[in-house]
């Protein structure tokens, strides 16, 4: 019972009409850890800051009605789904999703003497990162070393020689047509044997994040580059031979 100040009369101490509701912040929270996204991540589908994402999250800032409806295009869903998800173990799942990526498109990052193109990125909350490597790395020093990230990797070999080096296991050596699947928590390194240079094709079962996380040399980010056609942003340093 508790004392209502208006009345000086005992009321039962139930909760207040509208708190059952579904709430903004801590559905979108949801739908943001069902989609393995950080706030970043929503931010660039939605564009919508990351600060009044956050603080929506933290129920200090409500989305105007035109605001809402940008948050539901940036995510492919609906205000319905949006608002659905009150079990922990239901996942939205967006219908009916396609993107495609053209000829030397995608979003290019060059590591040292490996670049990457992140393919079908406009898609937000993807399961896989598909990416093209182009590997001229000879040795693990070149390749920064062991990487690990969350996830599962499979990798296809479009050109060129692949020496996979990998934690527990001695180097797996591919040729052009050959393919791997591993767990990506173990340490792993791409680099290139042969004289033609090495072309890969990588799905990773994580998102584009942790994975460009996991290539950021020591002392610096991961750079971006220009499409294949152009020359890269900013020069990578390249370690002492």
């Amino acid at each position: 019972m508790k004392l209502d100040p208006k009345t000086d009369a005992r009321t039962p101490a139930t909760k207040a009409a509208g708190d059952d509701l579904p709430n903004l912040g801590a559905s979108l929270r949801q739908l943001r850890f069902q989609r393995r996204l950080s706030i970043a991540d929503v931010s660039e589908a939605t564009g919508i800051a990351k600060s009044t994402l956050s603080r929506v999250e933290n129920d200090q800032l409500s989305l105007t009605y035109s605001k809402l409806l940008q948050l539901c295009r940036g995510l492919q869903i609906d205000i319905a789904q949006l608002f659905s998800g009150h079990a922990e173990s239901s996942e939205v799942r967006p219908s009916a999703r396609r993107t495609f990526t053209p000829p030397g498109s995608g979003r290019h990052m060059v590591v040292n003497r490996q670049s990457y193109s992140y393919l079908c990125t406009e898609l937000a909350g993807k399961k896989m990162t598909p990416m093209i490597g182009t590997i001229t790395s000879r040795t693990l020093a070149e390749s920064n070393g062991l990487l690990r990230h969350e996830g599962e990797e499979f990798t296809y070999v479009l050109e060129g020689r692949l020496e996979l080096h990998t934690e527990f296991y001695s180097p797996l050596i591919l040729d052009a047509g050959g393919s791997v699947y591993f767990d990506s928590t173990m340490g792993h390194a791409y680099t290139s044997i042969g004289e033609q240079t090495l072309k890969i094709l990588c799905v990773c079962t994580t998102p584009a994040h942790a994975v460009e996380h996991s290539l950021q040399p020591e002392g610096g980010p991961v750079a971006d580059a220009l499409p294949a056609s152009g020359a890269p942003r900013a020069r990578m340093r390249r370690p002492r031979r």
